[in-house]
Formats: structure tokens, sequence, C-alpha cells
């Protein structure tokens, strides 16, 4: 080869070698946020490139960038579930360029109750918490209340009594009673009264739904053993009007009217009012007796007859919002009353036709909220309040009932249950004040802290007492808790916090003095408590779509003044109880999986805790008409939360969750022999449900009627596996009792038009028309039907 032709080669391939590393370099780097149409960033979108065939995800800020990338026009296909898919063209040109993309929400599917909304929503799932958040706007056109919503998410479990305004029972993960704490908008329900329970709240009034099991963030406050549920209610909107009202069976009605004006200088008022009626008579089964014979006729259908429920509640606000100087300060009160009905006590048994409660809520409130209150980074918050109502139960007929609604008078000291015209305050009250700051990106520490105080002052004007009427029933608590978070965002995140808690209370007990049995003496006592409880959270995102929960906390659980004092209608008081203490361990993984249109939710959780002086509602107490509380030494449960949801586009979603939870006694020997072996050891802890679920699905119809509204379908079933009231090694196996396997199916039909300014549901619960019981031979409603107008507007 010649020394030109070797100089040609040479130049030549040099040329190349320069042209190819020119053009390896004419790459750029692009990056790009995704916003909702809230203005919130969308987490967890999927990001492609078809062209190259790349697929990225959005982190917890809705970020995503792509590096390499060569100049030219691209497809960019935005997607995540609650919005429309997004389909754009691109312009690569610039070394460094940044775009911003919106995604709309996709139309409510009214009847999924799980989530597939906001990216707020989404962002409270992906905490290291095991937290369940519920979009509560798009079920504001059913037929519901807070209570019924909450019994679709996986882990809860709601036991009532009977109908509307009946005694309930909400658990979490095995956890039930005073062991869960409620909370509106962070502030403690436990001083709000019967007008305010979450069984008579309707869902409009919420804008979203906080369920956290186990573990409970120190910001929420409160003695928390098991869980929390925070109801935050809107407060995204400035100007809106939300009324709507419910008719249904058993003559039920129920109204609500949501308001709120903000005006450009940031002054607010706010109101929500609800009204909740029902006469509650549907039929049962029970056995009847003949009131003059005494003869009993077995499975006799009659009709609830002295059931009848009302209440009305009224919450105003009045203040300042998005001020320099404070983002939110309120003064409210919150007024309202109810009547109540006694049908039956703790059993069918005993049967009622005379016996009511009545009583009211008077409570001002004050709220305050700053973010980078003195210094940049440090968020305040505090609320307080103090319930003034009374309340008031009335028995002094002399008769008694049958289940046919007949009675019989009688001579003597009178009262159905005791002769009572009993009038009293339980003046309750809690303050909380709540602080956070953010040392930097990664990094934050918060403080909380909350007070709560109650005594109740009674006296029976019919049989006054004044020994008695004026004995002191008084209970202060204090919870102060503090954490340290550091995260790394769509990656890892932990949090160490610890609390300490205070309780004081004071009673005067009334005993026989046993030297002289027909003496009685009163003895003024009180008690002091103070435990301190820690624990931790953590998430890891071993992928963008894969998620790995953990958390652990030692805690503790104070007797509540029902539990000290009882509730005078249907739960003794026990001043001996004691504290509840326990360890908890959360285990949870959860998955999403996008395949084009469609879209799957897997996700499962281990629980396991074991706690000591476990307290719960013994039937067997000294009222055979009243639950009595008491403590088991030792009581474990190991169990499991599984749920999957599928949707496909905006036509149709679907979901099952199933609970399992093995509640056990641990106590080798008798507490009151403590040398005797007791015959219930490692059985299941009686009375509580341990195998549950649900299975939801609706169908959605957009641009129906030539494009005027659009149309939802909506299906639940639910199903509780039967257990037993008493220990199963007590007893013969054909006598034992059981509260039988519930299943229940409901339907509904949804029709919005105007953008969902007008709204229409149609629902039918129990459609088969199954006999349901969550409670012993307490009967719940059969098969009932409802209508529900709502009228919506908002900006």
């Amino acid at each position: 080869m010649s020394y030109k032709c070797k100089y040609y080669i040479f130049t030549i391939t040099t040329l190349f070698a320069y042209i190819s590393g020119m053009a390896q370099t004419d790459v750029y780097h692009i990056s790009g946020k995704v916003f909702s149409q809230h203005k919130f960033p969308v987490i967890a979108a999927s990001v492609r490139f078809p062209e190259l065939k790349k697929n990225i995800v959005t982190d917890s800020s809705g970020r995503f960038s792509l590096s390499d990338m060569p100049a030219g026009t691209y497809t960019i296909i935005i997607s995540a579930t609650g919005y429309i898919t997004l389909k754009s063209k691109i312009v690569v040109t610039k070394r460094a360029q940044n775009f911003s993309f919106l995604l709309k929400t996709r139309t409510a599917l009214l009847n999924d109750v799980s989530v597939f909304g906001y990216s707020r929503i989404k962002s409270l799932n992906r905490q290291a918490y095991n937290v369940t958040a519920i979009d509560a706007q798009k079920l504001q056109n059913t037929v519901t209340d807070v209570a019924h919503v909450l019994d679709h998410v996986p882990g809860a479990r709601l036991r009532e009594t009977g109908g509307l305004g009946s005694d309930y029972d909400f658990s979490i993960s095995g956890f039930s009673g005073n062991r869960i704490k409620f909370f509106l908008d962070g502030i403690p329900m436990e001083s709000f009264g019967p007008s305010f329970q979450i069984n008579n709240i309707p869902v409009n009034l919420a804008e979203r739904i906080e369920v956290y099991k186990g573990v409970v963030p120190v910001w929420l406050g409160g003695d928390a053993l098991g869980g929390a549920v925070n109801i935050v209610t809107n407060n995204r909107l400035k100007n809106y009007l939300d009324v709507s009202y419910s008719y249904g069976s058993f003559n039920t009605h129920r109204t609500n009217i949501n308001a709120g004006y903000t005006s450009k200088k940031g002054f607010t008022v706010r109101l929500n009012a609800f009204q909740n009626y029902s006469d509650n008579d549907y039929k049962v089964t029970v056995d009847a007796a003949d009131i003059h014979t005494g003869q009993y006729y077995r499975d006799t259908t009659v009709k609830r007859f002295h059931d009848k429920y009302h209440n009305e509640t009224a919450i105003a606000q009045i203040g300042f919002t998005d001020k320099k100087w404070t983002d939110q300060l309120l003064f409210g009160i919150t007024l309202g009353q109810y009547y109540k009905q006694i049908q039956t006590g703790a059993r069918s048994t005993a049967v009622f036709g005379a016996w009511f409660t009545k009583g009211n809520i008077i409570m001002p409130a004050l709220k305050y909220a700053k973010k980078n209150f003195i210094t940049k980074g440090l968020d305040v918050t505090f609320n307080a309040d103090y319930n003034l109502g009374q309340d008031q139960s009335i028995d002094t007929i002399h008769a008694r009932y049958n289940w046919l609604g007949d009675s019989i008078t009688y001579l003597g000291k009178g009262g159905e249950s005791w002769y009572s015209l009993y009038k009293y305050r339980n003046h309750n009250g809690s303050a909380s004040l709540s602080a956070k700051y953010s040392i930097n990106g990664r990094q934050n520490i918060a403080f909380d802290n909350v007070f709560s105080y109650f005594n109740r002052k009674g006296a029976n004007l019919v049989s006054p007492n004044p020994l008695v009427d004026n004995i002191p029933q008084k209970t202060e608590k204090n919870i102060l808790g503090a954490s340290y978070q550091y995260h790394i965002p769509g990656k890892f995140n932990i949090t160490v916090f610890g609390k300490y808690f205070y309780q004081h209370a004071s009673t005067t007990l009334i005993q026989t003095d046993y030297n002289n049995p027909g003496d009685t003496v009163y003895n003024k006592t009180g008690l002091n408590r103070n435990k301190p409880g820690y624990g931790v959270a953590a998430t890891y995102f071993i992928q963008p779509q894969l998620q790995l929960k953990f958390s652990y906390e030692k805690t503790y659980r104070m007797p509540e003044s029902e539990d000290l004092f009882g509730d005078i209608i249907n739960k003794d008081g026990n001043w001996n109880l004691k504290p509840e203490r326990s360890n908890n361990i959360n285990l949870g993984l959860g998955y999403n999986l996008n395949l084009d249109k469609h879209h799957f939710y897997f996700s499962g959780t281990g629980i396991y805790y074991y706690a000591k002086d476990f307290i719960y509602y013994n039937p067997l107490g000294p009222n055979p008409n009243k639950l009595y509380p008491d403590n088991l030494y030792n009581v474990s449960n190991l169990g499991l939360e599984s749920e999957i949801r599928y949707s496909y586009q905006q036509i149709f979603v679907a979901g099952i969750n199933v609970t399992y939870q093995n509640l056990r006694d641990r106590n080798k020997y008798r507490t009151d022999l403590p040398d005797i072996p007791s015959i219930t050891y490692k059985e299941r802890i009686p009375n509580i449900p341990y195998l549950f679920g649900n299975v939801h699905a609706a169908l959605y119809f957009p641009n129906i009627f030539s494009g005027a509204g659009k149309l939802t379908i909506g299906y639940n079933m639910m199903y509780v596996h039967n257990f037993y009231l008493y220990w199963a090694s007590e007893g013969a196996a054909d006598t034992k009792r059981m509260i039988p396997t519930q299943i229940s199916h409901d339907v509904s039909i949804v029709y919005t038009f105007k953008n969902g300014r007008y709204n229409t549901a149609i629902e039918c619960k129990n459609i088969i028309g199954e006999k349901l019981y969550d409670n012993y031979s307490l009967q719940k409603p059969g098969r009932s039907f409802s209508i529900k107008l709502r009228y919506f507007i908002g900006q």
C-alpha cells in the first residue's frame, strides 16, 4: 500500500471518528414536572418515550429527568392512576430543557372507596406509616356516612347495635374501642359528645379520610394504641355551596349543608350543618313473651317500636385564612342536639318502651396555623375546644314492655332499667400544640402536646342523693410526643419518635363496711399514671412502584372516662381498670402495576402485637344488661391484611380485601387462682370477628344521554365469618352462643350532570334481605332503599 493511500485511509478514518464523536456529544438532558389540575405534583406517574423505548417514573415531587437524549421530536405519554392519560409532542433542541405537564383528574368514580384520586391521597399512602387515605369527594353523592365508608377499609370493621344513631364499635387490625382515636382536622374528637359521632357525620363533610393502622404519627397526638382516623374537611375551595337531602326506608331523612366564603383579603366564613332522623322501625326476629302469662313465642317477627333517633348539628367558623401573619385563624362554635329512644339493652331479651336519652353540644373552638412561623421551616398549629353541653337519661315509667309493644303497669320504685331522671354534664375539652421544623430538604423534627380534661357532674332528679350525686368523676390526660424524620424523596423514609403519657383521675368509691355490713362507706380516691412510649416507622422503595413498609411501637392505652365511670346507658364502669400496654409490629408490601390501559394494585400487611392488661368489654359483667370493662393479662394477635385493586381506563374499577386476625389468650394460669392452669390458654378471644372482607366494583358510563351526564353503577359485598360470644372451651358444643356469618350485598346508581352541579343517587343496602348481626342477638336493619339529591357549586 502506497504512502498516499495510507494517508487517505488515515484521513477518512480520522474524519469518521471525529464525526462519530461529534454525534455522540450531540445529546441533551431534559427534565420535567407533572402537575394535577389542582396544582399538586403527581407522584409515581409513568412517563414514556415510545421512540426511545424508555419508561421513567416521577418522584415524590412529581419530577422526572432523562439524560443522553438525541435532538429531535418525540412523543411523550404520561399516565397516572386517577388521571386522564396525556399524549403530547416535545422538541429537544437545547442542552438542558425543562418541561411542565398538566394532568386532568378523571371524573370521580363515586362508588370506589379505594384510593384512585388526587396526588395528595397518593402521597399519604406512600408514607412510612401503614395508612390508607380515602378520597371522600368521590363518595359525596352516595347515601352514606363516615362510619360506613370506614367499614370498607382493609383491616377495619364497624359493629353496630342497630340502625341510624345506634351504638357502635370500630376496630382496626384487631384494635377496637378506645384504642382507636378519632380526629377532625387533627383535633381529638373525645370531647364532641353523642351529637357528633362518626356514624352520624355525613361524608359530605370530609374532603378525605386518613386511616392510620398500628403506629400513629406524633402530630396527631393522643394515646391511640392501635390506630387513628383523621377526618379532613374541605379547606381547598374558597367559595362553595354543597346541599344534599336523602330519604330512605324506616322513615329516614338526612340533610347536609356545607358553605364557605373567603374574600380577596382573606376574611373567611364557613358553615357545616347536618341533620339525621329515623324511626328505625325495621323488623327483627326475637323471642317474644306474653306480658300477662309469661309464655314465650320463639322466633317471632316484630317491628322495633321504640327506637326513634334524630340529631341536628351546626359548625360555624369565622376568621382569616391565607394572610401574611396567619395561614388560618378561625373562631368557631359547634351547636347540636340529639334524641334517642332505647329499645334494648346489651341483649335483645331486655326490651324497653319508654326509656330515652337526649342531650346537646355547645362547644366553642379555636384553630390557628402558620407555616414559617418566626423562622423559615417552622410550622405551628394550635387547636382548642371545650364542650359545655349536657345529657339526660329519662327512665321514670312504672311499666314493663314486651316485643309486641304490650305493656303492664306495676307498683314500686319505677323505671325500666333504673328509676332515673338523670341529668349530667360531661364537661370535657382539649388543647393541642404542634410544631414541625424542617432542618433541610431531607430532615425534620416535630413536637406535639395534647391535653384533655373530663368532669362529669350530674343528679338524679327523681331520686336525689347528694352523697351519690356529688361524687366527682374527673380525668386529666396529657400526651407529649417528639419525632425525627429523615427521607430521600422517592426512595427512603424513616421516622423515630417518643411519647410520654400522663393521667390523673379522681372519684369517690361507694363500698360496704365489712365490719358493719349494713353501713355504706364513701372513700375518696385518686390515681396518677406516668408511662413512656417509643417507636419507629420506615419505608423503602425497592422500585418506584414497589414499596416496603415497617413500623414498631411500644405504647399505652389509658382507660377513658367511660371505662372508669361507665356511659350511663349500656356500659358499666370499672375503677380498677389498668392501662393497657402493647408492643406492635407492622410489615407491609405494596405494588403498582401499569399495563397500558390496565392498572393493578397489590398490597399485603402482616400485623403482630402482644398486649398486657388487654382492655375488653366482658358480656358477663355484674349487670347482664350492660357491658363491663375488664383486663386480660396477656393477649397476642398475629394477623394479615391483603388487598387487590384493578381499574380499566375510566370505565371499570374493582377490588377485594380480606382481613384475618388471630387474637389469643396468653395467660397460662387463671388470674384469680394463679396456681391453677387456665382452660382458655391459647384460645381465640371471644366476641371479636377474626375473618372478614369486602368486594367492590363500579361501572362508569361517561357522556351518557347525548353527553349531558355521567352514570355510575356500583356494587359492594361485605362478608364476616361467624365467631363465638364466649370462650370456645366453655359450654356444650350445641349450646354455644355465636354471632352468625354475615353476607350483605349493596347496589347503587349515581347520575351526575352539569359538571357535577346536579347529582342523584339511588341505593339499596342488603338487597337480599339477610339477617345481619354485628353483636349477639342485636339484629341490624334488613333490606333498605334510599334516594339522595345533591347540588354543588364551588371555586
